[in-house]
């Protein structure tokens, strides 16, 4: 692993002038992928700037119609989250089956999303619903947001705060899992509005699709 400065900034507003004054730095939330990068020679930043006491950043709650979950939330948060059992059941139990426990405990959804991976869950579950990402700058709708393998829309300095669903109380997600890190092979997720149905499918290009 490669030399870094460490920041642990606890506003918005701190994180974003932080970012824009190093030369390469990153922001750390769960650090289930970034840490592994950094270890394997992959990623080189010269400042980490940890995120994880911005309480802004956290918790599920309801507003009307939707479903708002801060970035900072972990896997395990939203898969055992009353709120989202009852109203996005598919959500829950997408987020019950990434990984194993440890990395449930400590990974959040902001990570997975801003990573992009193309075998992540989390992304079948945003475009199928038609989720909003919500950022320090902005609004980006899911059909927007991931751009190509591990490319979002998001800038430099740009911050994920939260991700708003509405609600779905018909939802569901499949999973044909790799053994080892089960990340999807191929996975689909699909919402139920009426006689209307939105399916994402993940794993199986290099993002997400409808």
């Amino acid at each position: 692993m490669y030399k870094f400065k460490y920041h642990k900034p606890t506003s918005l507003e701190e994180s974003i002038n932080l970012f824009k004054e190093k030369e390469f730095p990153k922001y750390l939330s769960g650090g289930m992928t970034l840490i592994p990068s950094m270890k394997q020679l992959l990623s080189s930043p010269t400042d980490l700037i940890d995120i994880q006491n911005i309480k802004e950043l956290k918790g599920i709650y309801r507003a009307e119609n939707r479903i708002i979950v801060g970035a900072l939330t972990t896997h395990n948060e939203v898969a055992y989250s009353p709120l989202i059992r009852e109203n996005i059941r598919g959500l829950s139990y997408l987020a019950s089956k990434i990984a194993d426990n440890a990395v449930r405990n400590c990974g959040t959804i902001g990570g997975s999303i801003c990573n992009a991976d193309p075998a992540a869950d989390y992304p079948a579950a945003l475009l199928a619903l038609n989720a909003t990402i919500n950022t320090s700058n902005r609004e980006i709708l899911a059909k927007d947001f991931f751009i190509d393998m591990f490319e979002t829309k998001l800038e430099d300095s740009e911050i994920v705060t939260s991700v708003t669903f509405p609600i779905k109380t018909k939802s569901f997600y499949l999973k044909f899992s790799s053994q080892a890190s089960k990340y999807a092979i191929v996975g689909m997720f699909g919402s139920f509005d009426g006689d209307r149905a939105s399916i994402s499918v993940t794993g199986a290009s290099n993002k997400v699709f409808n």
